[in-house]
């Protein structure tokens, strides 16, 4: 968190749990099993590694010009991180509401709307401005982002266990 935020990055936390945020992933695990773990036979773990080793590099060479195309911008000369300094910038948490309408964010339970039960928000957290807003995320219109609440946050300011 404190490297992205050096670098003027914004951190996307999300639940691990919830199975829209991990489609990518199952997706992976699911074309991995039929290309690799359905159609080859294994004699051990290092035949294993070896069809798995080579799928993903002929998954990457495939994927590489549609990853090289997004433009991304130079690491900067001399930049180095500071795990002392006080982190700047903006934090941004999905999670999922409970039965009250309540959610946690950073250790801290919030009540953010009882009427958004069960459903996802998003949490910016603003470090400058020591804040924590939340919005209600819909699948039918994920353009529309109605905010649910705004509440105080001060990060802690304590030392960087290194």
């Amino acid at each position: 968190m404190r490297l992205c935020l050096g670098l003027d990055i914004v951190p996307v936390f999300i639940p691990v749990q919830e199975p829209c945020f991990q489609a990518a992933l199952e997706n992976f695990n699911g074309k991995w099993q039929q290309k690799v773990w359905r159609r080859f036979h294994f004699t051990g773990y290092g035949d294993v590694c070896a069809r798995s080793n080579a799928y993903v590099l002929a998954r990457r060479q495939r994927s590489a010009p549609r990853i090289e195309a997004v433009a991304r911008r130079p690491f900067p000369d001399g930049w180095q991180l500071d795990l002392q300094a006080r982190p700047h910038g903006r934090i941004v948490f999905l999670r999922r509401t409970t039965a009250a309408g309540a959610t946690t964010v950073l250790g801290r339970p919030f009540t953010v709307d009882p009427h958004w039960c069960h459903r996802l928000v998003r949490c910016n957290v603003d470090l400058d401005l020591h804040r924590i807003a939340f919005y209600a995320l819909r699948r039918r219109d994920p353009m529309c982002q109605p905010l649910l609440l705004q509440a105080d946050y001060d990060f802690p300011d304590r030392r960087f266990n290194e």
